[in-house]
């Protein structure tokens, strides 16, 4: 038997109420269409591809709050329903009560209605100056990286870019971190993407620490701490790292991050080159280097033609300061004696002896090589 076109739109009726009904216990979107990837236990982050319009802040939520919101809601319809026909009695009168009262009733409706607006009108304001910064900070930043990497991370225009740019208002400090949510599928050139985070931030100096594994994939962005122009060594921390630092191994500064920099005379070589123009910090570095090699009883020959390289050294226990080139000269000749005897213990104990054995380290600066080496030729 043919269906009736009352029948048809019965079941068609059915249909779609089971389907909404369906709809409401998973915690999608009425109009059925799934416009992000959030699941029914986790956020959404981007919008899906081939979704149009705006996407409104409720479809990055799970499922389960929005369920959780549609129960409360209607649980709350249903009791003022139910409180309002309870009560419909007494409204009544309540209503005869305020007719009969209507000029002293409008009285204070006229003056609560000012206070109301009053009231609104400063938590607006209060609203706009504390958010101001937030603000301020989406509409320079964060919109426009996001216009800048949605299609190299593949997400739609329609993605909201705070599901997934976390970007703090101190970003450009030192200890400030960026962390910036990736796409599961991972079809991206890192550096293209990194190359457009660093531009649209103008940031510089900074690290990318990509975790790709699970399926929340993320890149962690961090500035590199600029290391202080100066280590006092009145400093604390200073004093114990130098003081810890072995004698082969003088330190000549702190890198990024408290990061020690120094040079090893053991393991790289026992030659030092320091080359820099006037004021690059030559004679500050070999000064760092020589006193820490003091401190542990090393002897420090200066051969200074210039005569005034090193007033620091000047009177100091184990250093020898020659400045005539005939000074130079003869104190060259009794290092050099001294080489070849330390030669000879070293074959008679072997290659495995203690480095104590051949007496205290010799530390050698040589101030202008060049003219001090013509000055010695003649």
């Amino acid at each position: 038997m043919a269906q009736t076109k009352f029948d048809k739109q019965v079941e068609e009726s059915a249909e779609s109420l089971i389907f909404g009904i369906g709809r409401v216990l998973a915690g999608r979107d009425l109009d059925g269409v799934k416009r992000t990837d959030a699941t029914f236990w986790r956020s959404g982050t981007r919008v899906l591809p081939k979704v149009e319009g705006k996407v409104r802040r409720r479809s990055y939520k799970p499922g389960w709050r929005r369920l959780s919101f549609r129960v409360a809601l209607g649980a709350g319809v249903g009791e003022i329903g139910y409180l309002a026909t309870q009560d419909l009695d007494a409204t009544v009168q309540n209503t005869q009560d305020l007719w009969d009262n209507r000029e002293q009733v409008l009285a204070t409706l006229e003056s609560s209605g000012i206070g109301g607006a009053c009231v609104l009108t400063m938590g607006t304001a209060t609203y706009m100056a504390l958010t101001r910064e937030r603000r301020e900070l989406m509409r320079e930043w964060v919109v426009p990286l996001h216009e800048a990497i949605h299609r190299p991370l593949g997400l739609a225009e329609q993605t909201d870019p705070r599901r997934y740019l976390h970007i703090p208002k101190n970003f450009s400090d030192d200890d400030a971190e960026i962390r910036i949510d990736l796409p599961r599928h991972l079809g991206f050139s890192r550096d293209v993407v990194a190359d457009l985070i660093t531009q649209k931030l103008a940031l510089e100096g900074v690290t990318f620490d990509w975790h790709p594994e699970g399926s929340k994939p993320y890149v962690r962005v961090k500035k590199t701490r600029k290391p202080s122009a100066k280590a006092p060594i009145k400093d604390p921390k200073v004093r114990e790292l130098v003081s810890k630092a072995p004698e082969s191994a003088p330190i000549i500064g702190l890198g990024s991050a408290g990061r020690i920099v120094s040079v090893d005379l053991d393991a790289d070589s026992p030659h030092i080159l320091v080359n820099a123009s006037t004021g690059g910090g030559k004679s500050a570095t070999l000064r760092c280097i020589a006193c820490q090699m003091l401190q542990h009883g090393s002897l420090v020959y200066v051969l200074d033609t210039k005569r005034i390289s090193r007033p620091w050294a000047h009177g100091i226990d184990g250093v020898t300061y020659c400045r005539d080139i005939a000074d130079i000269h003869d104190q060259l000749i009794e290092l050099g004696q001294l080489g070849r005897l330390r030669t000879r213990i070293a074959d008679e104990l072997g290659i495995d002896a203690d480095p104590k054995a051949f007496g205290p380290r010799v530390l050698i600066l040589l101030e202008e090589i060049n003219a001090t080496m013509k000055q010695l030729a003649r």
